[in-house]
Protein backbone atom coordinates (compact mmCIF):
# COMPACT_ATOMS: atom_id res chain seq x y z
CA UNK A 1 0.00 0.00 0.00
CA UNK A 2 1.31 3.11 -1.03
CA UNK A 3 2.13 5.87 1.69
CA UNK A 4 3.84 8.90 2.75
CA UNK A 5 7.21 8.84 4.38
CA UNK A 6 7.64 11.65 7.27
CA UNK A 7 11.38 11.50 6.70
CA UNK A 8 13.55 11.39 3.38
CA UNK A 9 15.62 8.93 2.73
CA UNK A 10 18.21 8.99 4.95
CA UNK A 11 20.66 6.52 3.01
CA UNK A 12 23.67 7.97 1.50
CA UNK A 13 24.31 8.24 -2.39
CA UNK A 14 26.06 5.32 -3.41
CA UNK A 15 29.99 5.24 -3.87
CA UNK A 16 31.63 6.29 -6.86
CA UNK A 17 34.24 3.68 -6.72
CA UNK A 18 33.68 1.17 -8.89
CA UNK A 19 32.83 -2.47 -7.46
CA UNK A 20 36.12 -4.85 -8.13
CA UNK A 21 35.96 -6.81 -10.94
CA UNK A 22 34.88 -10.32 -10.74
CA UNK A 23 35.50 -12.69 -13.05
CA UNK A 24 32.55 -14.71 -14.03
CA UNK A 25 32.00 -18.18 -12.85
CA UNK A 26 29.72 -20.45 -11.06
CA UNK A 27 30.28 -19.41 -7.40
CA UNK A 28 28.59 -15.84 -8.92
CA UNK A 29 25.44 -17.16 -9.97
CA UNK A 30 21.93 -15.95 -7.96
CA UNK A 31 18.70 -17.80 -7.41
CA UNK A 32 16.97 -16.39 -4.57
CA UNK A 33 13.02 -16.76 -4.68
CA UNK A 34 10.57 -14.77 -2.35
CA UNK A 35 12.56 -12.60 -0.26
CA UNK A 36 10.45 -9.95 1.44
CA UNK A 37 11.15 -6.68 0.21
CA UNK A 38 9.91 -2.82 0.23
CA UNK A 39 10.20 -0.46 -2.65
CA UNK A 40 10.75 3.00 -2.19
CA UNK A 41 10.41 6.45 -4.75
CA UNK A 42 9.83 9.62 -4.99
CA UNK A 43 6.36 10.70 -7.10
CA UNK A 44 5.42 13.33 -9.27
CA UNK A 45 4.78 15.49 -6.58
CA UNK A 46 8.08 15.41 -4.81
CA UNK A 47 6.63 12.88 -1.46
CA UNK A 48 8.49 10.25 -1.09
CA UNK A 49 6.22 6.76 -1.31
CA UNK A 50 6.94 3.54 -0.73
CA UNK A 51 5.48 -0.28 -1.30
CA UNK A 52 5.61 -2.86 1.36
CA UNK A 53 4.44 -6.60 1.90
CA UNK A 54 6.72 -7.32 -2.10
CA UNK A 55 8.59 -10.78 -2.77
CA UNK A 56 11.83 -10.22 -4.69
CA UNK A 57 13.25 -13.58 -7.28
CA UNK A 58 16.49 -12.11 -8.35
CA UNK A 59 18.70 -14.84 -10.62
CA UNK A 60 21.82 -14.28 -12.41
CA UNK A 61 23.78 -16.65 -14.71
CA UNK A 62 27.48 -15.31 -14.74
CA UNK A 63 28.79 -17.51 -17.64
CA UNK A 64 25.47 -16.89 -19.86
CA UNK A 65 25.89 -12.77 -18.56
CA UNK A 66 21.69 -13.33 -18.21
CA UNK A 67 19.63 -12.09 -15.50
CA UNK A 68 16.15 -11.07 -14.40
CA UNK A 69 14.07 -9.26 -11.11
CA UNK A 70 11.25 -10.02 -10.57
CA UNK A 71 8.81 -8.28 -8.20
CA UNK A 72 5.81 -9.23 -6.91
CA UNK A 73 2.72 -8.91 -4.62
CA UNK A 74 -0.58 -10.73 -3.81
CA UNK A 75 -3.75 -9.16 -3.77
CA UNK A 76 -7.64 -9.95 -3.28
CA UNK A 77 -9.43 -9.87 -6.69
CA UNK A 78 -13.33 -10.48 -7.30
CA UNK A 79 -12.61 -12.69 -10.38
CA UNK A 80 -11.25 -14.79 -7.98
CA UNK A 81 -12.44 -17.02 -5.21
CA UNK A 82 -11.70 -16.64 -1.79
CA UNK A 83 -9.59 -16.87 0.13
CA UNK A 84 -7.51 -17.43 -2.81
CA UNK A 85 -4.96 -14.32 -3.51
CA UNK A 86 -3.50 -13.30 -6.66
CA UNK A 87 -0.16 -12.74 -7.63
CA UNK A 88 0.70 -9.36 -9.18
CA UNK A 89 4.58 -8.99 -11.12
CA UNK A 90 6.56 -6.27 -11.43
CA UNK A 91 9.43 -7.10 -14.37
CA UNK A 92 12.94 -5.52 -14.72
CA UNK A 93 14.07 -6.70 -17.39
CA UNK A 94 18.29 -6.17 -17.47
CA UNK A 95 18.12 -4.67 -20.93
CA UNK A 96 16.42 -1.60 -19.17
CA UNK A 97 18.62 -1.31 -16.78
CA UNK A 98 21.25 1.62 -16.92
CA UNK A 99 22.48 1.05 -13.40
CA UNK A 100 21.76 -0.28 -10.47
CA UNK A 101 24.00 0.08 -7.16
CA UNK A 102 24.43 -1.80 -3.65
CA UNK A 103 24.45 -0.43 -0.29
CA UNK A 104 25.32 -3.25 1.86
CA UNK A 105 24.28 -0.74 4.73
CA UNK A 106 21.76 1.06 4.32
CA UNK A 107 20.10 3.42 7.48
CA UNK A 108 16.96 4.26 6.85
CA UNK A 109 13.59 3.17 9.09
CA UNK A 110 12.10 0.43 6.23
CA UNK A 111 15.80 -0.99 6.44
CA UNK A 112 15.61 -1.05 10.39
CA UNK A 113 11.97 -3.19 10.12
CA UNK A 114 13.79 -5.73 7.40
CA UNK A 115 16.53 -6.34 9.82
CA UNK A 116 20.54 -6.63 9.70
CA UNK A 117 20.24 -8.40 7.27
CA UNK A 118 18.76 -5.56 4.97
CA UNK A 119 20.40 -4.25 1.65
CA UNK A 120 19.40 -1.60 -0.59
CA UNK A 121 19.59 -2.02 -4.62
CA UNK A 122 18.78 1.32 -6.51
CA UNK A 123 17.91 1.17 -9.90
CA UNK A 124 18.15 3.65 -12.69
CA UNK A 125 16.08 2.47 -15.86
CA UNK A 126 16.53 3.52 -19.10
CA UNK A 127 12.50 2.10 -19.11
CA UNK A 128 10.24 1.79 -16.64
CA UNK A 129 9.82 -1.26 -15.38
CA UNK A 130 6.57 -3.91 -17.26
CA UNK A 131 3.50 -4.57 -15.12
CA UNK A 132 2.35 -8.40 -15.28
CA UNK A 133 -1.04 -9.09 -14.68
CA UNK A 134 -3.85 -12.09 -15.05
CA UNK A 135 -6.30 -11.75 -17.85
CA UNK A 136 -9.28 -11.57 -16.12
CA UNK A 137 -10.60 -8.35 -14.21
CA UNK A 138 -8.64 -6.48 -11.87
CA UNK A 139 -10.97 -5.08 -9.71
CA UNK A 140 -10.06 -5.72 -6.14
CA UNK A 141 -12.15 -7.31 -3.56
CA UNK A 142 -11.53 -4.83 -0.33
CA UNK A 143 -9.47 -1.42 -0.39
CA UNK A 144 -6.65 -2.99 1.23
CA UNK A 145 -5.87 -4.80 -2.56
CA UNK A 146 -7.36 -1.63 -4.24
CA UNK A 147 -5.00 0.40 -2.52
CA UNK A 148 -1.98 -1.64 -3.22
CA UNK A 149 -2.65 -2.05 -6.89
CA UNK A 150 -2.79 1.63 -7.01
CA UNK A 151 0.72 1.50 -5.80
CA UNK A 152 1.73 -0.71 -7.71
CA UNK A 153 0.51 0.99 -10.58
CA UNK A 154 2.73 3.99 -10.03
CA UNK A 155 5.70 2.22 -9.46
CA UNK A 156 5.40 0.47 -13.17
CA UNK A 157 5.85 4.17 -14.12
CA UNK A 158 9.21 5.02 -12.52
CA UNK A 159 12.13 4.39 -13.96
CA UNK A 160 14.29 5.88 -10.43
CA UNK A 161 13.30 3.39 -7.49
CA UNK A 162 15.44 1.76 -4.50
CA UNK A 163 14.36 -2.02 -4.01
CA UNK A 164 14.91 -2.98 -0.01
CA UNK A 165 15.35 -6.65 0.92
CA UNK A 166 16.61 -9.15 4.03
CA UNK A 167 19.05 -12.08 3.06
CA UNK A 168 21.23 -13.42 5.04
CA UNK A 169 24.94 -13.35 3.69
CA UNK A 170 25.40 -16.80 4.32
CA UNK A 171 22.47 -17.20 1.67
CA UNK A 172 23.68 -14.75 -0.75
CA UNK A 173 26.88 -13.14 -0.21
CA UNK A 174 26.87 -9.14 -1.13
CA UNK A 175 30.52 -10.19 -3.60
CA UNK A 176 27.44 -11.94 -5.55
CA UNK A 177 25.40 -8.66 -5.25
CA UNK A 178 28.43 -6.82 -6.20
CA UNK A 179 28.74 -9.18 -9.66
CA UNK A 180 25.90 -8.76 -10.64
CA UNK A 181 25.34 -5.10 -10.01
CA UNK A 182 28.51 -4.48 -11.92
CA UNK A 183 27.16 -6.59 -14.95
CA UNK A 184 24.06 -4.96 -14.90
CA UNK A 185 25.43 -1.36 -15.39
CA UNK A 186 27.72 -2.68 -17.82
CA UNK A 187 24.77 -2.93 -20.24
CA UNK A 188 26.06 -6.30 -20.95
CA UNK A 189 23.18 -8.90 -19.35
CA UNK A 190 20.47 -10.10 -21.16
CA UNK A 191 16.44 -11.76 -19.82
CA UNK A 192 16.62 -15.35 -18.82
CA UNK A 193 14.11 -16.45 -20.89
CA UNK A 194 12.71 -18.82 -18.23
CA UNK A 195 11.68 -16.30 -15.90
CA UNK A 196 10.74 -13.80 -18.33
CA UNK A 197 8.16 -16.10 -19.74
CA UNK A 198 4.50 -15.15 -18.81
CA UNK A 199 2.69 -17.88 -20.89
CA UNK A 200 2.96 -20.37 -17.44
CA UNK A 201 1.71 -17.87 -15.05
CA UNK A 202 -1.47 -18.66 -13.12
CA UNK A 203 -2.35 -22.04 -13.82
CA UNK A 204 -0.91 -22.00 -17.63
CA UNK A 205 -3.32 -19.01 -18.08
CA UNK A 206 -0.52 -16.98 -19.15
CA UNK A 207 -0.64 -13.07 -18.05
CA UNK A 208 -1.02 -10.09 -19.52
CA UNK A 209 1.87 -7.41 -19.64
CA UNK A 210 0.89 -3.65 -18.99
CA UNK A 211 3.58 -1.36 -19.96
CA UNK A 212 2.69 1.76 -18.35
CA UNK A 213 5.13 4.29 -20.74
CA UNK A 214 4.12 3.07 -23.73
CA UNK A 215 0.33 4.02 -25.65
CA UNK A 216 -0.82 1.97 -28.37
CA UNK A 217 1.84 -0.64 -28.30
CA UNK A 218 0.57 -3.78 -30.80
CA UNK A 219 1.47 -7.19 -28.92
CA UNK A 220 -0.39 -9.19 -31.46
CA UNK A 221 3.16 -10.68 -32.63
CA UNK A 222 4.13 -10.91 -28.97
CA UNK A 223 1.68 -13.89 -28.22
CA UNK A 224 0.34 -12.27 -25.64
CA UNK A 225 -1.71 -8.56 -24.43
CA UNK A 226 -0.14 -5.37 -24.29
CA UNK A 227 -2.02 -3.24 -22.58
CA UNK A 228 -1.57 0.62 -21.00
CA UNK A 229 -2.71 1.70 -17.86
CA UNK A 230 -2.48 4.96 -19.08
CA UNK A 231 -5.08 4.91 -21.64
CA UNK A 232 -8.02 7.85 -22.25
CA UNK A 233 -11.84 6.93 -22.14
CA UNK A 234 -13.14 8.35 -25.46
CA UNK A 235 -15.46 11.01 -25.62
CA UNK A 236 -18.86 10.75 -26.46
CA UNK A 237 -20.29 13.18 -28.92
CA UNK A 238 -23.49 14.77 -28.00
CA UNK A 239 -26.78 13.64 -29.02
CA UNK A 240 -28.56 14.94 -32.19
CA UNK A 241 -31.39 16.22 -29.95
CA UNK A 242 -29.17 17.76 -27.63
CA UNK A 243 -27.50 20.33 -30.69
CA UNK A 244 -27.64 23.75 -28.61
CA UNK A 245 -30.63 25.99 -31.05
CA UNK A 246 -29.78 27.82 -33.90
CA UNK A 247 -27.12 25.60 -34.74
CA UNK A 248 -27.48 24.13 -38.11
CA UNK A 249 -27.84 20.09 -38.70
CA UNK A 250 -25.68 18.52 -40.96
CA UNK A 251 -26.66 15.57 -43.26
CA UNK A 252 -24.39 13.23 -43.31
CA UNK A 253 -22.49 13.34 -46.76
CA UNK A 254 -21.63 10.01 -48.72
CA UNK A 255 -18.45 7.76 -47.63
CA UNK A 256 -15.84 8.01 -49.62
CA UNK A 257 -13.99 5.13 -51.03
CA UNK A 258 -10.26 5.40 -49.44
CA UNK A 259 -7.10 3.89 -50.97
CA UNK A 260 -6.38 1.06 -49.17
CA UNK A 261 -3.34 1.24 -47.68
CA UNK A 262 -0.38 -0.90 -47.15
CA UNK A 263 -0.35 -2.81 -43.31
CA UNK A 264 1.45 -1.44 -41.05
CA UNK A 265 4.03 -3.92 -39.47
CA UNK A 266 3.32 -5.14 -36.09
CA UNK A 267 6.27 -4.75 -33.72
CA UNK A 268 7.28 -8.23 -33.38
CA UNK A 269 8.67 -10.51 -30.54
CA UNK A 270 11.98 -9.54 -29.31
CA UNK A 271 14.84 -10.50 -31.17
CA UNK A 272 17.15 -11.91 -27.86
CA UNK A 273 13.62 -13.25 -26.66
CA UNK A 274 13.45 -15.29 -29.45
CA UNK A 275 17.26 -15.96 -29.60
CA UNK A 276 16.49 -17.76 -25.58
CA UNK A 277 13.65 -19.84 -27.02
CA UNK A 278 15.48 -21.40 -29.78
CA UNK A 279 18.60 -21.99 -27.55
CA UNK A 280 16.83 -24.04 -24.98
CA UNK A 281 14.45 -25.72 -27.41
CA UNK A 282 17.46 -26.61 -29.33
CA UNK A 283 19.18 -27.82 -25.61
CA UNK A 284 16.55 -30.19 -25.01
CA UNK A 285 16.62 -31.91 -28.11
CA UNK A 286 20.90 -32.37 -28.06
CA UNK A 287 20.02 -33.71 -24.44
CA UNK A 288 16.99 -36.38 -25.34
CA UNK A 289 19.12 -37.01 -28.28
CA UNK A 290 22.36 -37.28 -25.98
CA UNK A 291 20.04 -40.15 -23.86
CA UNK A 292 18.70 -42.08 -26.77
CA UNK A 293 22.49 -42.49 -28.66
CA UNK A 294 23.58 -43.19 -24.90
CA UNK A 295 21.07 -45.89 -24.77
CA UNK A 296 21.71 -47.77 -27.64
CA UNK A 297 25.47 -48.01 -27.23
CA UNK A 298 24.62 -49.54 -24.09
CA UNK A 299 22.06 -52.18 -25.49
CA UNK A 300 24.39 -52.80 -27.81
CA UNK A 301 28.06 -53.40 -25.36
CA UNK A 302 25.53 -55.76 -23.94
CA UNK A 303 24.38 -57.43 -26.73
CA UNK A 304 28.21 -57.47 -28.06
CA UNK A 305 29.28 -59.09 -24.77
CA UNK A 306 26.41 -61.70 -24.29
CA UNK A 307 27.47 -62.82 -28.34
CA UNK A 308 31.16 -63.29 -27.47
CA UNK A 309 30.32 -64.70 -23.88
CA UNK A 310 27.85 -67.44 -25.68
CA UNK A 311 30.52 -68.15 -29.12
CA UNK A 312 33.46 -68.67 -25.83
CA UNK A 313 31.41 -71.11 -24.25
CA UNK A 314 30.47 -73.47 -27.36
CA UNK A 315 34.45 -72.78 -28.44
CA UNK A 316 35.34 -74.08 -24.80
CA UNK A 317 32.83 -77.25 -24.97
CA UNK A 318 34.38 -77.74 -28.57
CA UNK A 319 38.17 -78.07 -27.42
CA UNK A 320 37.44 -79.71 -24.27
CA UNK A 321 35.69 -82.30 -26.26
CA UNK A 322 38.66 -82.62 -28.64
CA UNK A 323 41.08 -82.49 -25.90
CA UNK A 324 39.37 -85.53 -24.38
CA UNK A 325 39.03 -87.47 -27.53
CA UNK A 326 42.21 -86.91 -28.49
CA UNK A 327 43.76 -88.37 -24.84
CA UNK A 328 41.63 -91.19 -24.93
CA UNK A 329 42.84 -92.43 -28.46
CA UNK A 330 46.83 -91.86 -27.07
CA UNK A 331 45.44 -93.98 -24.04
CA UNK A 332 44.10 -97.11 -26.03
CA UNK A 333 47.16 -96.97 -28.30
CA UNK A 334 49.53 -96.91 -25.67
CA UNK A 335 47.77 -100.04 -23.86
CA UNK A 336 47.80 -101.43 -27.39
CA UNK A 337 51.15 -101.24 -28.08
CA UNK A 338 51.87 -102.50 -24.29
CA UNK A 339 49.92 -105.62 -24.62
CA UNK A 340 51.92 -106.36 -27.42
CA UNK A 341 54.63 -105.73 -25.66
CA UNK A 342 57.60 -108.79 -25.30
CA UNK A 343 60.15 -109.05 -22.84
CA UNK A 344 63.54 -110.88 -23.89
CA UNK A 345 64.73 -113.35 -21.54
CA UNK A 346 67.37 -112.93 -19.54
CA UNK A 347 66.26 -108.77 -19.06
CA UNK A 348 66.26 -107.88 -15.30
CA UNK A 349 62.69 -106.71 -15.74
CA UNK A 350 60.07 -108.28 -13.53
CA UNK A 351 57.29 -106.90 -14.54
CA UNK A 352 54.45 -108.01 -16.87
CA UNK A 353 53.08 -106.35 -19.87
CA UNK A 354 49.92 -105.93 -17.67
CA UNK A 355 51.74 -104.24 -14.96
CA UNK A 356 53.36 -101.70 -16.34
CA UNK A 357 49.82 -101.40 -18.66
CA UNK A 358 48.51 -100.34 -15.17
CA UNK A 359 51.40 -98.50 -13.75
CA UNK A 360 50.77 -95.98 -17.45
CA UNK A 361 47.59 -95.78 -16.82
CA UNK A 362 48.00 -94.68 -13.10
CA UNK A 363 50.46 -92.11 -14.24
CA UNK A 364 47.67 -90.82 -17.21
CA UNK A 365 45.41 -90.32 -14.56
CA UNK A 366 47.20 -88.67 -12.28
CA UNK A 367 48.33 -86.33 -14.91
CA UNK A 368 44.71 -85.61 -16.25
CA UNK A 369 42.69 -86.08 -13.20
CA UNK A 370 40.66 -88.88 -14.91
CA UNK A 371 39.97 -92.31 -15.70
CA UNK A 372 39.90 -94.18 -18.73
CA UNK A 373 38.21 -97.62 -18.75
Amino acid sequence: MSSTASDPDPDPAPTTTPPPTLNPTANSDIDVTAQPAVVAWRGSDGEDQSLPQLNLDLHYNARSNKAFFKLRVAVALKAHPRPRKTNVFLFIHPERIRTVALNESPRSATANALGPDAFCLRFDLKRAPALVVPKDSLAPRNQTSGSMLDSLRALAQQTTFAVYSSIPCRALPRRRLLSLCEAASSGGLRSIAAHSNITSLYAGNGGKVIETDTIGISATAAGYDHDTALELPAENPPAYNELPAGSQRLEPSPPKKRRRSSPQPSIGVDRKYIEDICAHLIDNKLADLRRDVTKQLQDLETRVIEYVDENLSAQQKDITEDIGDKIEDAYYGLKLDLQNYYIEPGTDSKESPDAIVVSSRSIMDAYYGTTYN
